[in-house]
């Protein structure tokens, strides 16, 4: 504070000099010096001048502070750097016709990047566009939701959660309808093991929510209208124009928008940066000329809605040979569930096609491991080697002692001075699927990343940047993440002065999502190669290690932790 006062007051000295200086330069050059007196009265007078208007730069701080930064009680240094931010970036550096950001592709993770951008106070001075194809779900979805839900769901974590509260958009879905899960059971079909994480122990209320996608995009639909977000109308896009040569401060994209008369209009909008958001099969992506690497799993997953015998608030999945079969609770109702099944093309073409009654009959044997399939755990393959069968009968019943005296454990409060150290929670048995209803639908399933993350003023998030198996409900939440981690960027480099399309500023938003994704993404993949492979000794060493995950409790909840998005 003192060193500030001091150099105010050197400061005032010079202009005070330099405004009662003669003009005239002959007689400055014969000006005598200056006496001792002179001096500290000079001095004096800055001193009292700085004290004098310290008061007065606090009243238009706060002055600053009420009119112009909503809600604030204080001016804060990043309050302070928005407020100049929203006059250097918009007043000096724009075009009348251009925006700060334009984020292309108004699904889910879109639309909570350009919500966010507006709500958060570093950041809501940004002008901010959607471009979308297709028309946002009307938020009168919201008010009625239709009686069968949607079978597209997605399983949100803590983390994704507590972004929708701050865009304004999960009071609404919450209202409208959510499933919270407060305990996860994880099976191998033909093995013994298991794993079963609860939310007690992680000491939150559930482990995630289940949400119908087409709530989720409606909520945050209604909350960009609500935060100033700028929708263009239905639009494609046409050409990317991102040179770094040519289109120097901004990036330009050319739209092409059909009426209802179906005439074709094109418009363009430039943006210091570009956001693709627009999926798996990323237009952005391939105009900015970046590649993308990955490969199909020749398989589909199937969506559908069953209803469940008892009421269960569980999330289920059992291991099948073909994939994964995951049952959700999805609404209010704790008997509605909706199914999440990976199989192969033709199976899933099949099951889509049943009656609702064979449909469900289907799931129940499935689910409970019944008729077909009911896959024998001491089963052996003739193509295996005698080493493999007799490697397998040694091991498995040594497991299934363990696995008994682990629960047995874990009912006698767990191993390690109550820190519940070792032993994990026994199997409960599924609850059975009495009928089906609504639509069902299947999509093919594959594993996808974008060579860079980022361009010359441009950004890939969520799948446009990456694909992932649906088996761990990851997908949406990954998008998500990766909005958080630009919007960060973005806010540490308008506190900087920065621009948030530099090359600087995007480079770390593509080290900070390429860190946090790519060990999901390989932990998924791994899991689908684990489970696919088809031998008893290997279904031995699936089981053997779910049993350990559910046996060793840090490990457990470590893993819980990083699967609830580190919350």
């Amino acid at each position: 504070m003192w060193f500030k006062c001091a150099f105010a007051v050197v400061c005032c000295e010079k202009f005070f000099s330099f405004v009662c200086h003669d003009l005239k330069s002959t007689q400055r050059s014969a000006r005598p010096p200056r006496s001792v007196v002179s001096t500290v009265a000079r001095r004096a007078v800055c001193v009292w001048w700085v004290h004098a208007m310290l008061p007065i730069r606090r009243r238009v701080s706060r002055l600053v502070a009420t009119n112009y930064i909503p809600g604030a009680a204080q001016v804060t240094r990043t309050q302070i750097t928005a407020f100049a931010r929203r006059f250097v970036t918009s007043d000096t550096t724009h075009d009348s016709d251009s925006v700060d950001v334009c984020v292309v592709g108004g699904g889910v993770v879109g639309t909570a990047l350009a919500c966010l951008l507006r709500v958060a106070p570093s950041t809501r001075h940004l002008r901010v566009t959607l471009v979308d194809r297709n028309k946002a779900p009307s938020p009168t979805l919201l008010d009625a939701p239709p009686p069968i839900p949607d079978p597209r769901v997605s399983a949100l974590t803590p983390a994704s959660v507590a972004l929708l509260r701050q865009v304004g958009a999960w009071a609404r879905i919450e209202k409208a309808r959510t499933a919270p899960f407060t305990a996860m059971q994880v099976w191998d079909a033909r093995s013994v093991g298991h794993v079963r994480y609860d939310s007690g122990e992680m000491g939150a209320d559930c482990l995630g929510h289940v949400v119908e996608n087409s709530l989720i995009h409606a909520a945050l639909a209604e909350a960009a209208d609500k935060l100033g977000v700028r929708a263009a109308k239905p639009s494609a896009v046409k050409a990317l124009s991102n040179d770094k040569q040519q289109s120097g401060a901004f990036a330009e994209v050319h739209l092409e928008t059909c009426d209802d008369l179906s005439t074709a209009t094109t418009s363009a909008i430039k943006a210091s940066v570009v956001v693709g958001a627009d999926g798996a099969n990323s237009v952005v992506r391939d105009l900015a000329g970046i590649r993308s690497s990955g490969w199909p799993y020749f398989q589909k997953a199937l969506v559908g809605t069953v209803t469940l015998d008892r009421a269960s608030d569980v999330a289920w999945q059992r291991f099948l040979p073909n994939g994964p079969l995951a049952v959700l609770p999805v609404t209010h109702d704790p008997r509605l569930a909706n199914v999440v099944w990976t199989n192969t093309f033709a199976e899933s073409d099949r099951l889509v096609s049943l009656s609702d009654e064979k449909f469900a009959f289907e799931v129940d044997q499935a689910f409970r491991g019944v008729g077909k399939y009911g896959y024998d755990e001491h089963e052996t393959s003739d193509d295996e080697s005698d080493f493999e069968k007799n490697a397998v009968k040694f091991l498995r019943p040594a497991t299934e002692k363990m696995m008994g005296f682990l629960e047995q454990t874990h009912r006698n409060g767990g191993l390690g001075a109550g820190a519940g150290l070792v032993g994990g929670a026994p199997f409960e048995q599924p609850p059975g699927v009495v009928s089906a209803r609504g639509k069902r639908g299947a999509f093919p399933l594959a594993t996808k990343i974008a060579g860079r993350h980022v361009s010359h003023r441009l950004a890939l998030i969520g799948d446009a940047a990456h694909q992932v198996h649906p088996l761990g409900g990851q997908g949406v939440n990954l998008g998500l993440r990766d909005v958080a981690l630009l919007h960060q960027v973005f806010c540490d480099t308008i506190e900087t002065g920065g621009d948030i399309g530099s090359a600087r500023c995007l480079s770390a938003y593509e080290e900070k999502a390429r860190s946090a994704n790519l060990p999901m993404m390989a932990a998924l993949d791994g899991l689908q190669k684990l489970f696919a492979i088809d031998s008893s000794l290997g279904a031995w060493a699936r089981g053997f290690g779910l049993a350990g995950v559910n046996a060793i409790g840090p490990l457990r909840r470590e893993i819980a932790k990083y699967a609830m998005g580190g919350a």
